[in-house]
């Protein structure tokens, strides 16, 4: 990691910790808190998007699962946060494997299909299976113990979100995110020379669907409850946004660009009944000037 962008992390970082002592309004510490949740959702979509190259538009059905397992342990067996958040992670994952299976033979437009009618399969289990999940009207959450207050909370999810980036750092500096890189440049020759795309490929949608469901989880929590709109394809073409923007395959693009695009309809609230006309024109913008992303175009800059 370049010696700059390390310090700016780092104080990235150290402020996002201070700012529990700073702000006194609640407002603010929740915005940071769902700021760390699509932190978590738009790195761990970049692992599969990004570095192994794979088109995925279902990242808000992990997202979902993840929470509504949470929700659903804790309404039928009293389970807590400590509880909840492993077995959503675990759900997640499996699921994730169902839906890397078919990405062994399909690749491009044609896997992108497939995830956007998984995540329609998802959305619809979550309205429909009332008995399971409540359908429209959700299910409620109790807040974790000794994490009532939404400083503390956010100190909560400040931790989670720094653990996932960590291992998602680790990972993209592995073998595996080595053979990622060459599964994204060329899958014909990554197969020719020996690399287990197979392997490969499975392993970054489990891994993404895995840290997706931990989002979820905490999201499950910060909202202290779940309801099928949270999760739809809507909120999958976010993330992917904020991929997009932030930069594909950089790691800290997506961090970015889930800052920006978390704070962005915050701010145009002034402007309600234009904020997604405005929100959209930017997006489009940005688009066209930077299309390598925010990050992507500095480190190009950079190389040259």
């Amino acid at each position: 990691m370049r010696k700059p962008l390390a310090i700016a992390i780092g104080a990235l970082a150290l402020s996002a910790l201070l700012l529990p002592a700073f702000a006194a309004d609640g407002y603010v510490l929740s915005v940071g808190v769902t700021i760390f949740i699509y932190a978590m959702l738009a790195v761990s979509l970049d692992l599969v998007l990004g570095w192994a190259g794979q088109f995925s538009f279902a990242h808000a059905a992990f997202f979902g699962i993840g929470a509504y397992t949470a929700a659903i342990a804790q309404r039928d067996f009293g389970a807590g946060f400590w509880s909840g958040l492993p077995a959503g992670i675990a759900v997640a994952a499996v699921c994730g494997l169902l839906l890397g299976l078919p990405a062994l033979r399909l690749r491009g437009h044609f896997l992108s299909i497939v995830t956007i009618a998984f995540q329609t399969i998802v959305y619809l289990g979550l309205t429909q299976w009332t008995s399971l999940t409540g359908g429209q009207n959700g299910i409620s959450i109790q807040p974790i113990a000794g994490f009532e207050t939404m400083a503390r909370f956010y100190c909560l999810a400040l931790v989670v979100s720094l653990a996932a980036v960590l291992v998602s750092w680790l990972l993209t500096h592995s073998r595996l995110g080595q053979t990622w890189q060459a599964l994204r440049d060329d899958e014909t020759l990554a197969r020719a020379i020996g690399l287990d795309t197979t392997a490969a490929k499975l392993g970054a949608f489990v891994i993404a669907a895995a840290i997706a469901g931990a989002a979820g989880v905490l999201a499950a929590f910060h909202i202290r409850g779940v309801t099928p709109n949270d999760y739809t394809i809507m909120t999958s073409a976010l993330i992917v946004a904020m991929v997009v923007v932030g930069g594909r395959g950089t790691l800290w693009g997506p961090l970015l660009g889930a800052v920006v695009l978390t704070v962005l309809p915050e701010w145009l609230s002034f402007a309600a009944n234009y904020r997604l006309i405005i929100f959209g024109l930017l997006m489009i913008v940005m688009v066209i000037a930077l299309p390598q992303g925010v990050v992507g175009a500095w480190m190009s800059r950079k190389r040259r």
